[in-house]
């Protein structure tokens, strides 16, 4: 992976490389960020940068051996870990070599994708992926010997807040006694995941998002829309190239979002009590998983976003179409100055509430009875 291949983050790259110039390489770096902003994919490029035989001032050569394997991800000094699980085919003590073919194809496919992604690619969609002890042992028996290629061996932990507290201990003391000629490269988007002990003795690189004219030149480039549809994309995406380019694609879930976000505001509304009960035992059922409900709650954010920016900015819903259009416009007098700030943070709570396993039911119906009150709050017209 080239510097030149990952969207935008142009300053960043060349901090990095000015690293590697100035001999200042941090043996424990935890690159944090969102998946969409293209942490993985820095750390990826930043390792074979280092390792390149023919360095150049703004990236890796891209045809010297090293950068072959890299690019291909099969150098053997470049080392992943990231959060698995059992599945059909794996079923006792995974580690992440078992899944390195997967996670191979996928980022070479794929580059920017979100957890649950990976986890439907390995058949665990519907299971906690974690980096567990058994991983911890797996890579410091690989850690433990000589680099066989490159100056360095490179370990990247992707997710690095799935890892459990035996895991965490076993990296610290490797952060604390780091073997010879390893680097560790953490990437993680929610610090407070991470011990403290581990972020303290980490050299942290926050991730900003990716710049708008770069997710605008990027989805006119791949095909996925026009400049005018592509700039506002850019803007409610937030930096966030995953979530462009899945706006872009209007992929059949948001109907299905869009269908359960209309029933469960209207029962909120009316605080029917049987129906709100009804549509949490839905949406905690087995049929939708934890990424599932992730994403719905992220869709009702944006749903909340556009019902305020109409109604103070006017009619900015052109990238709605149909029935869901025609609901948005309905249902935005009731998201005001008085209430949508509230709204925000507790879908945004709900939303890291999930992250760590929340009970579906306890959590959603929490939120119904909150938004049953919130939905009647008056505007104040000035």
């Amino acid at each position: 992976m080239q510097f030149k291949k990952i969207i935008g983050q142009e300053s960043l790259k060349q901090r990095l490389i000015e690293t590697v110039e100035n001999g200042r390489i941090g043996h424990a770096q935890l690159f944090l960020g969102k998946n969409g902003y293209g942490a993985l994919l820095l750390a990826i490029a930043y390792a074979q940068y280092i390792s390149c035989q023919h360095k150049k001032d703004s990236d890796s050569c891209g045809e010297c051996v090293s950068c072959i394997k890299f690019e291909k991800l099969i150098h053997p000094d470049l080392h992943f870990s990231f959060p698995i699980n059992k599945n059909e085919n794996v079923t006792n003590n995974p580690v992440s070599d078992d899944f390195l073919s997967e996670w191979r194809n996928l980022i070479l496919e794929s580059p920017y994708f979100e957890t649950s992604h990976w986890y439907k690619s390995i058949d665990i969609d519907n299971k906690q992926g974690i980096i567990s002890v058994h991983e911890a042992k797996n890579i410091l028996k690989k850690l433990s010997l000589k680099a066989y290629e490159s100056e360095y061996k490179f370990l990247i932990i992707w997710n690095a807040g799935t890892m459990n507290l035996q895991t965490s201990n076993k990296l610290l003391k490797l952060i604390e006694e780091p073997t010879d000629k390893t680097l560790l490269f953490l990437i993680a988007d929610d610090e407070e995941q991470l011990l403290k002990t581990i972020t303290s003795r980490t050299q942290i690189i926050r991730i900003p998002p990716i710049e708008q004219t770069s997710i605008v030149k990027y989805l006119i480039q791949n095909n996925f829309s026009d400049q005018q549809t592509a700039e506002k994309i850019a803007t409610i995406a937030l930096g966030d190239v995953i979530y462009a380019e899945e706006k872009a694609k209007q992929k059949e879930e948001n109907l299905v979002f869009f269908e359960f976000f209309k029933t469960w505001m209207r029962a909120c509304y009316k605080a029917d009590i049987r129906a709100m009960n009804k549509w949490v035992e839905d949406i905690s059922s087995s049929k939708y998983g934890r990424e599932e409900r992730k994403r719905f709650v992220l869709y009702a954010i944006d749903t909340m976003r556009e019902g305020i920016i109409l109604n103070y900015a006017g009619e900015q819903l052109e990238e709605y179409l149909g029935e869901e259009k025609k609901f948005v416009k309905n249902f935005a007098p009731f998201v005001h100055a008085r209430n949508v700030l509230e709204m925000n943070e507790i879908l945004n709570e709900a939303h890291i509430h999930i992250s760590r396993n929340a009970n579906p039911k306890i959590l959603f119906m929490d939120l119904s009875m909150k938004f049953a009150n919130l939905l009647h709050v008056k505007n104040v017209h000035l």
